[in-house]
């Protein structure tokens, strides 16, 4: 099998003779590129303005495929690939900043590669490389838990909707051809409603130990978690992503989701955004329950908005903050803590909120188109993964199996 062609690279051609007089000339950097030779002009000691020509060979070659000849992946770097997404679309993307910071572990492996590298094994040697790493989040490397599978999965499918986005304007002979790891299958596991009263609690400053009993926390601890009952109740009542709620906020926006106290609507997304085909964002309906912690919230906030007024700072716009400062990113630290200090299995996430409200809706007897709706979830997808919670599940099944005279015993 051929070996695969490299990119368009400098090399220093020593030793060359001149043809007619039979002289040795000086060494030379040229660009080869493929079965092609240039010469750039330029000796061992002028390598910076040998390589300012491999630039100025590449933007040029560039531009011809802009003009229309489809571009060799063997011609295209990753790099390109990754700034372009980077400049364009990811800022557009529902969590900006995670797709940012995946974009940047990605960088350090894929930097330098083109396209025609992406294969199989380079895949696979991908995921067996992130997968020997430390999660970053963690603070002490030693006791870090390892980058999983799907996170490897995660950050390769990134860079398929970078190249994806780079040829649909700049044209490629063919497409790289990604290879995954399996996909884990998903947790669909919900909080009891013990377990629920729990999380809250901790949530709420309290500490449950191994015999069962709660004990109170530092006040220090329960002002650092009151955004974090906000975010269980909310989620556990609403079914809300967990990466919509950071944004929430409580007047109406144009590019953020937000609340409407006065007819008890939540608004997923900002008027001026346009929805998802996944993971959609409809309006929901506030529970009269909800809507009364909310209001009080809201009055809280009020009220230390006109402190921070005083100090010269600005009001409080988000639902979520921390002491009037706006959350960004995710909220998995504070909440892993509050997990812990439940006594609850550290399995649990954010996202078992959502799952806890599909449940608890399917539990109730709620229709499925209604109960989809609500969630901003496909109908196929409540009633495959939920529906099994609901009370009437197979109860015609049951008792036609009962009716038929050859089942009796």
């Amino acid at each position: 099998m051929a070996r695969p062609r490299k990119g368009a690279r400098l090399y220093l051609r020593a030793n060359r003779v001149d043809k007619k007089t039979g002289r040795t000339l000086a060494p030379i950097y040229f660009i080869r590129d493929g079965g092609k030779s240039i010469s750039t002009g330029c000796g061992p000691d002028r390598l910076d303005e040998a390589e300012a020509a491999l630039a100025e060979y590449l933007s040029e070659r560039r531009a011809e495929s802009a003009r229309g000849r489809a571009q060799d992946p063997e011609d295209v770097l990753i790099d390109d690939v990754i700034a372009l997404y980077a400049r364009e679309k990811a800022p557009r993307a529902a969590d900006p900043t995670a797709v940012a910071a995946r974009l940047s572990v990605i960088m350090e492996w894929w930097s330098g590669k083109t396209l025609a590298e992406i294969r199989r094994s380079s895949c696979q040697a991908y995921v067996a490389h992130r997968c020997a790493q430390p999660v970053r989040s963690f603070k002490c490397e030693k006791v870090a838990r390892r980058v999983s599978p799907a996170g490897a999965r995660r950050e390769l499918e990134d860079l398929s909707a970078a190249v994806t986005y780079w040829a649909a304007e700049h044209a490629l002979t063919r497409l790289p051809v990604f290879s995954y790891p399996e996909k884990a299958p998903g947790s669909r596991d919900a909080l009891s409603r013990t377990d629920a009263a729990a999380l809250i609690r901790a949530a709420r400053g309290w500490r449950r130990d191994a015999s069962g009993r709660w004990h109170a926390l530092p006040k220090s601890t329960r002002s650092n978690r009151a955004h974090l009952v906000r975010f269980i109740l909310i989620g556990l009542y609403t079914g809300t992503r967990p990466g919509v709620l950071p944004k929430l906020r409580w007047t109406p926006s144009d590019d953020s989701p937000y609340v409407d106290l006065q007819n008890g609507w939540v608004f997923r997304r900002g008027r001026m955004e346009a929805d998802r085909p996944t993971k959609r964002r409809p309006i929901c309906r506030l529970p009269k329950r909800l809507l009364r912690h909310m209001a009080h919230w809201r009055l809280q906030d009020e009220g230390l908005s006109l402190e921070r007024a005083k100090l010269g700072l600005p009001p409080i716009e988000t639902v979520l903050h921390h002491g009037g400062r706006e959350i960004r990113g995710r909220i998995r630290r504070g909440y892993n803590g509050v997990v812990t200090d439940a006594g609850l299995d550290r399995r649990i996430t954010p996202h078992w909120h959502r799952h806890t409200a599909a449940t608890w809706l399917m539990e109730a007897g709620v229709p499925l188109q209604q109960a989809a709706q609500y969630l901003g979830m496909t109908i196929h997808t409540l009633e495959s993964k939920y529906g099994h919670h609901r009370p009437d599940f197979q109860n015609d099944v049951a008792a036609a199996i009962e009716r038929s005279g050859r089942h009796r015993l």
